[in-house]
């Protein structure tokens, strides 16, 4: 597949609710017994987690047992699958690293990871432990101001060692070996003369954007590019490095190495850039990054149409998609023919652009796509979602000028299309596209890891089961969602092992509820079907919709108070929001500014940083003047984005404005070092 990101050259990419159980275990990967109720809450009565699938025997002790460790559910999940030495997925390696920085868990990761390669380095082939090596040395590094100055040298001298040897096992090829080399280098102190060969690892990554392993990975080599040349005096290239990281308007204090972007203008997108990919040459191509939503294209077989596949999220944001296939395939015919997957706006919101192109276009929806452009006509509080310009007369009017309401078959130009209606995981109006002899099925948002927006009622979880058996049915070589991150995530050998682990979360989830558990209280069992720690390839399948699939399980089952299994703690009594927490804070314990922000230090360096967020935006009415308490509440933000960047794009993004900040899209066009202008 040819992904091609900017006008400077193409290149290869690497890399109704019904309350009863779901029928699960098609394909026997995945263990479908019961949870045993009891036994979880004699668990629960001990500690604060009780595991499905417990750790593996040699890291027992792993485990979040530790009561005044801070809870965070990613990363029980991580260590309890990592611990069975299973896992060559770098992504998965990564991230787990990630959560550790973002949850100020640094030693915890690096007693894990020792463990890890000491367990099963011998298992292990060179490309996979120099990726461990690489994730370990991170830690270490990022650790090092907790270490004791008499041994802190010889600490860092370490984990340079670890840099050497990963560089080895892969003759310095491999990205991210040379991507954690380069960060870590770069920050060091200049007694430790690394800076050349800081510049050397970011350099080489700079100039081969076409080695980035996901997208927007390359972010913070810009970022620390900018550093250095910035320390050289060189304020040219500095500027332009960071405008090329996306920083030039707010430097975050965590890290950020995904593929989310969100601004004012042009609101959020599940893609770091604007890029275009070929998926079947010359045939099929994908937008990405052009809005909210990914856009397909799909030219005929006698070569006389060209299909959309869905409208994008703005009439602009469209024109723009459009205007770039034909900037590198100005041959391709019109646009003749659209046909919709479901019809939310980020899905809709161009289809004006296209009347205008093409009065007599001819539209295929669902006929039942009332109800879910009526709940999309709503003003969020959070605006950098669909951008501030987003108008509802761009979708208010939509409706299919063929309207689908049963399976069928349609000819355009040659080219063989069947189209399936299904009650999609999201919405009631969804539909498969078939293109058999393109072996492609458009799929739409039947993944959506959140099973319908977040802010609405929506979300239709047992007809999900369905659906993926409709697409398993089709065994299509290429599985093409409405959103880049989901086409990553849900192939077709991933979805048919998901699909059972989605059955057995969505029944386990269902039992604990009729047992008085909260969300909350699930959330913290964390639940993970025995089995699935075999089948890596679907560890971030599982782990991305897992607490948002609980709360929407929940959402169908209970009303507006929901019990929790204390008893002490339920949802729905109270009205307390941060006013009474500030009054809290300086009437009732009497605390100063001072003393506010040492204590929101401490909850960030604990890793609560949903805790410090909180405090701090009730402190921040009380205590207006003091500016560092504004700065901790943007590190806390910073920490939850950092975590949820390539699982969550709501939080991501409600987070992002919540502080008022945007993280811009990243831009990866070569720099010239000789005179700091794009090439």
């Amino acid at each position: 597949m040819k992904r091609i990101l900017s006008p400077i050259a193409p290149y290869i990419f690497i890399t109704t609710v019904l309350i009863f159980p779901i029928a699960g275990c098609a394909n026997e990967v995945i263990n479908s017994n019961p949870l045993d109720i009891g036994e979880i809450k004699e668990q629960t009565a001990q500690y604060s987690s009780a595991p499905s699938l417990k750790y593996a025997p040699e890291f027992e002790g792993f485990g979040s047992e530790d009561k005044e460790r801070s809870f965070h559910s990613d990363l029980d999940f991580f260590e309890t699958v990592m611990s069975y030495g299973t896992n060559t997925d770098p992504r998965v390696t990564f991230l787990m690293v990630n959560a550790y920085l973002a949850h100020n868990q640094h030693a915890h990761g690096i007693a894990f990871f020792e463990k890890l390669l000491q367990q099963y380095e011998k298992n292990m082939d060179d490309e996979v432990r120099a990726t461990y090596l690489a994730a370990y040395a991170i830690l270490r590094a990022t650790y090092a101001n907790e270490v004791s100055l008499i041994k802190r040298i010889g600490w860092v001298n370490d984990t340079f060692d670890l840099l050497e040897e990963a560089a080895g096992l892969t003759h310095n090829k491999n990205p991210l070996v040379r991507w954690s080399a380069g960060l870590i280098y770069a920050q060091v102190p200049f007694f430790f003369f690394k800076k050349d060969e800081a510049y050397a690892e970011l350099n080489s990554l700079a100039e081969h954007p076409e080695s980035e392993p996901v997208p927007g990975f390359y972010r913070e080599v810009y970022f620390h590019l900018s550093k250095l040349h910035a320390s050289d005096g060189e304020t040219d290239l500095a500027a332009e490095y960071l405008k090329k990281s996306g920083y030039d308007s707010y430097e975050p204090k965590a890290l950020f190495m995904g593929w989310f972007t969100a601004t004012q203008e042009a609101g959020a997108t599940m893609f770091s850039e604007p890029a275009l990919e070929e998926i079947v040459p010359k045939r099929i191509f994908s937008l990405h990054g052009f809005g909210y939503s990914d856009v397909f294209f799909v030219v005929s077989d006698g070569g006389k149409h060209l299909i959309a596949i869905d409208a994008g999220t703005q009439p602009g944001s469209l024109k723009n998609a459009h205007e770039r296939l034909k900037s590198y395939y100005p041959a391709l015919p019109p646009i003749t023919t659209v046909i919709i997957t479901h019809a939310h706006w980020d899905h809709i919101g161009g289809y004006t652009y296209l009347k205008n192109l093409n009065p007599d276009i001819k539209i295929y929806g669902r006929g039942n796509y009332k109800g879910t452009v009526k709940r999309v006509l709503r003003n969020h509080s959070y605006q950098q979602f669909r951008g501030v310009g987003f108008k509802h007369q761009w979708i208010e009017n939509y409706q299919p000028d063929i309207s689908i309401d049963q399976q069928t078959e349609i000819t355009i130009d040659g080219t063989s299309i069947e189209l399936i209606p299904v009650v999609g995981g999201e919405t009631e109006d969804a539909m498969l596209v078939f293109m058999p002899e393109l072996n492609t099925l458009f799929v739409g948002d039947i993944l959506m890891p959140y099973y319908g927006e977040p802010w609405v009622e929506e979300g239709f979880v047992d007809a999900a089961v369905a659906t993926m058996d409709e697409v398993i049915k089709r065994n299509a070589k290429h599985i093409l969602h409405g959103h880049y991150p989901l086409t990553e995530l849900y192939g077709i050998e991933q979805i048919k092992k998901f699909r059972d682990a989605y059955a057995w979360l969505v029944n386990a989830t269902r039992d604990l509820i009729r047992n008085g558990y909260s969300v909350k209280d699930i959330v913290r069992l964390n639940l993970i079907p025995p089995g699935l720690q075999n089948h890596p390839d679907i560890y971030l399948s599982y782990l991305t919709p897992r607490d948002h699939l609980i709360a929407r399980v929940a959402d169908n089952m209970v009303g507006i108070w929901q019990e929790d299994v204390s008893g002490k703690e339920p949802e729905g009594l109270d009205n307390l929001t941060s006013v009474e927490y500030g009054r809290f804070l300086q009437l009732y314990l009497g605390l100063s500014a001072t003393e506010v922000v040492d204590a929101l230090q401490k909850m960030i360096a604990g890793g609560d940083n949903e805790l410090a967020f909180r405090i701090a935006i009730a402190a921040e009415k009380r205590y207006a003047a003091n500016k560092t308490i504004a700065h901790l509440k943007e590190e806390a933000a910073d920490r939850i984005r950092s975590a949820a960047q390539f699982f969550d794009p709501f939080k991501f993004i409600s987070y992002t404005e919540m502080i008022g900040k945007e993280h811009k899209p990243v831009l990866n066009a070569p720099v010239s070092r000789n005179s700091g202008e794009a090439q």
